[in-house]
């Protein structure tokens, strides 16, 4: 399936990047700057804290983009880079919780809502999963990659990526339930 930026082929786009052609780098980052902060959003439920990691990721894309290859697509490349960066932030954090903020007073008209499309109860029972099963879960379903993709991305077999997508939606489904009962 080949992508369509603005009006060129997402291949053709790339290349032109490698080149150094400063406007089609730019393409290239509005096109997914939205679908990776909401990937870190969804995984942090930090608006701050997802800036910055977004922010990263996309440094870390300009300075690899002259070895990208288009043998995987580049969907799956760039969110390569954000499972590896979210796997290191938590890494980071479980050695520094000092890291971890506390709140974030945003207020709401500062948020993407409309972008991010999730309501805060199902955010709220992503944030009970565990890591592994909520990266999997926003890949699949708020990211629409494959299983062979996530499987990529993750370094996980695609079994595995599969017994976590079925665990984690049972949980989540559990969950759900939990707070329907609360609410009635």
């Amino acid at each position: 399936m080949k992508v369509v930026i603005g009006g060129m082929n997402e291949n053709e786009l790339i290349k032109k990047v490698q080149s150094g052609d400063e406007d089609s780098m730019n393409r290239l980052i509005n096109n997914y700057y939205r679908s990776v902060f909401a990937y870190f959003y969804k995984n942090t439920n930090k608006y701050h804290q997802s800036k910055d990691l977004t922010q990263e990721v996309f440094i870390k894309m300009v300075s690899g983009i002259s070895r990208y290859k288009p043998k995987a697509s580049f969907k799956s490349w760039i969110f390569t880079i954000a499972s590896n960066h979210l796997k290191n932030y938590y890494r980071l954090l479980s050695r520094h919780p000092e890291h971890l903020e506390l709140s974030e007073d945003i207020p709401v008209n500062e948020l993407f809502i409309s972008e991010i499309n999730i309501k805060s109860d199902i955010s709220q029972a992503l944030a009970h999963l565990p890591p592994a099963q909520r990266e999997t879960i926003i890949l699949r379903f708020c990211n629409e990659l494959s299983i062979k993709e996530i499987s990529k991305i993750t370094g996980a077999m695609e079994t595995t990526v599969k017994a976590r997508i079925r665990y984690g939606l049972e949980k989540l489904r559990k969950e759900l339930e939990g707070y329907d009962e609360k609410n009635k």
